[in-house]
């Protein structure tokens, strides 16, 4: 029988950062995120309290600020295009100046965003179809990864090379019923293993998980690429699979998302904010050896897998290979037969009721195509 452990003591869903704006948050209070964890996020007043950039707008004029809401904190670079709009001063170029409220989960940042504590928010599909199930009016305005990015962390001595090494395994995951819980139940299923069959322990995406490998307590860990490479730089005894190596997981994409009410009241907002990640993507692809990127990153960020030149360079190639492809060339764009093809594979597996008009989730118009 499958189980879910937990290592890590109780925390708030939101964790509040009230940084200054060179270090890249914006504080919203700490009382507003307080109750969006609890799902009762309420009104905070005019639109550039809420998180919607209230400012003059119009040509040639500054719109203010956005919020944009995290699931994790920018201490890694899953989030790297993210921070190259800000550091590089690309949401400048735009208007807006960008801030961050982390949250403690996809579901926590979904909430914030849609009570109003932030204009967009980032999720897969697997978190956005829970939320429309939920009668909410998500909806994709824009793709940030078009493939399989998370690792499986493991030792050489007990590799997993295969979905099927992993039955009667104990795997770690970041956060129950999160992203990485639903890829790797996914990944499973796909390859026609019966996910029950996999023990699941909720542990930190970090390389101290590795610990926790050799005391024999789990047989690997679900981290983000940047992380997964640190591990191996550090432990000759590591080594890693992509996820989505073991079997294809169509849903496995992740995109910037809003609501319709947001897009009806802030569109210019919603605008320059993707502009300003479609520069900040083309800026790393066009920066071959990502010699640039660094700089601009390191101005001002700094965490163990930004800080390591072998690491990051390997992690930042990986997000752009995320980023376009030759199919897909046109940065956050999002293909409407990827997308049904998602849809159609959360409805096949059963977690999802059949939907109609799952065109009408996602949308390209906001983009500068």
């Amino acid at each position: 029988m499958n189980r879910m452990n937990s290592t890590a003591g109780p925390e708030p869903a939101l964790l509040h950062r009230d940084l200054s704006r060179r270090t890249l948050f914006r504080g919203l209070g700490v009382g507003l995120l307080a109750a969006a964890g609890a799902g009762a996020l309420s009104s905070c007043g005019t639109g550039s309290q809420a998180g919607g950039g209230g400012g003059a707008g119009g040509e040639g004029g500054s719109l203010g600020e956005v919020t944009y809401i995290s699931f994790l904190p920018f201490e890694t670079l899953s989030f790297a295009a993210e921070m190259l709009a800000m550091s590089a001063g690309h949401d400048a170029a735009h208007g807006i100046d960008l801030g961050v409220e982390v949250a403690r989960g996809t579901s926590p940042s979904l909430q914030a965003m849609i009570a109003g504590a932030g204009l967009v928010a980032r999720c897969n599909t697997v978190d956005l179809a829970a939320a429309r199930g939920q009668g909410q009016d998500v909806v994709n305005i824009g793709t940030i990864a078009r493939g399989p990015a998370q690792r499986i962390n493991f030792s050489r001595d007990r590799p997993i090379t295969s979905a099927r090494d992993m039955v009667g395994m104990t795997i770690g995951i970041p956060s129950e019923g999160g992203s990485t819980e639903n890829n790797l139940r996914l990944t499973l299923e796909n390859a026609g293993v019966d996910s029950e069959q996999v023990n699941l322990q909720v542990v930190t995406d970090n390389p101290a998980s590795w610990e926790m490998i050799q005391r024999g307590q789990i047989d690997g860990y679900i981290s983000s690429p940047d992380q997964s490479f640190l591990l191996l730089d550090m432990q000759d005894g590591a080594d890693a699979i992509v996820l989505g190596d073991l079997s294809p997981v169509i849903s496995d994409r992740q995109y910037f998302v809003t609501t319709q009410q947001h897009i009806e009241e802030k569109p210019d907002h919603l605008r320059a904010f993707l502009a300003s990640l479609q520069d900040a993507v083309t800026f790393m692809v066009d920066d071959a050896d990502r010699t640039k990127t660094l700089e601009a990153l390191r101005q001002e960020n700094s965490f163990a897998s930004l800080d390591n030149d072998s690491v990051a360079r390997s992690a930042l190639d990986v997000q752009v290979q995320n980023f376009v492809n030759d199919e897909e060339p046109d940065p956050l764009v999002t293909d409407e037969e990827i997308w049904l093809a998602s849809i159609e594979e959360l409805v096949e597996t059963g977690r999802i009721e059949p939907v109609d008009a799952p065109e009408s989730w996602m949308s390209n118009e906001l983009l500068g195509t």
